[in-house]
């Protein structure tokens, strides 16, 4: 007999606010156009079906009052959402569900940053190109490569988007490239390794801040996260043994006339 357990639904995405604040930066399109608005309202009537009992962040623990006052005024009309997606999707789910508040489930610190570029000009410097592939790729990109990435974005509905960020190849191909950057080093030195152990620490302490929110059989706890962070926190719930996981295809592969064939696994 399989024992009841609390269950979490990852939702990862973009930053479609455009921040600017990962390595890689994407350029989203405005999502407050009229059009992506739409995309947007369809994907959140779908997701809604997994009837979340808590909507997490990815926001600090010690800002979740200020952006729950932001939320408050949103459900009262006094707030306009940005193009944020924990206003668009966080807050404009929790609402539906009729939620009182929303939850920060993010980490840091600030005192010891993760330093991406200690190790990548640790390995420009020693002959270690093969592990730094992604960040040359990237480093190298012209602007009529970028120019065609945001191309190849705007054509996308949110819901490709969405499917894209959350699919198994997709977070699979990201977490490589950590993977990679840890062997940057040699001999007694592992600076690669140092540095990926500060993105798995965040992530860890992630994990415990979402496993806070789920301590009842009966919690259902959506969390918005970008997409970086699916792998990990994917690998520490199922790993946890205390929790069910749940997969956004489950809830946008089927979206009516307009929707295309089912995301194989």
């Amino acid at each position: 007999m399989t024992n009841h357990l609390p269950t979490i639904l990852l939702v990862g995405t973009g930053h479609w606010g455009n921040p600017g604040l990962d390595y890689k930066s994407v350029a989203f399109d405005d999502m407050l156009a009229p059009g992506r608005q739409r995309e947007i309202a369809e994907c959140l009537e779908h997701l809604a079906r997994f009837a979340p009992t808590k909507v997490a962040l990815e926001i600090m623990p010690d800002q979740t009052e200020a952006w729950n006052t932001e939320y408050r005024a949103y459900r009262h009309g006094t707030f306009a959402l940005t193009a944020n997606e924990r206003h668009q999707l966080g807050f404009r789910l929790a609402a539906t569900a009729e939620h009182a508040r929303i939850y920060g489930i993010d980490w840091h610190d600030f005192d010891h940053p993760i330093g991406w570029e200690r190790a990548i000009t640790f390995a420009q410097e020693h002959g270690q190109d093969q592990h730094i592939a992604f960040f040359t790729r990237m480093a190298q990109e012209s602007e009529q490569d970028k120019a065609a990435e945001q191309e190849r974005i705007r054509k996308e509905s949110v819901r490709e988007q969405l499917l894209g960020t959350n699919a198994p190849g997709a977070t699979a191909d990201s977490h490589r490239i950590y993977m990679d950057l840890a062997q940057v080093g040699e001999g007694s030195t592992y600076i690669g390794a140092e540095v990926v152990l500060r993105w798995y620490e965040r992530n860890m302490m992630m994990f415990v801040n979402v496993s806070r929110l789920a301590t009842h059989p009966e919690d259902r706890v959506l969390v918005v996260v970008g997409g970086g962070h699916l792998p990990l926190l994917r690998h520490f719930l199922t790993s946890s043994g205390r929790f069910q996981t749940d997969d956004i295809r489950t809830y946008l592969t089927i979206l009516g006339p307009t929707c295309r064939e089912p995301i194989e696994p």
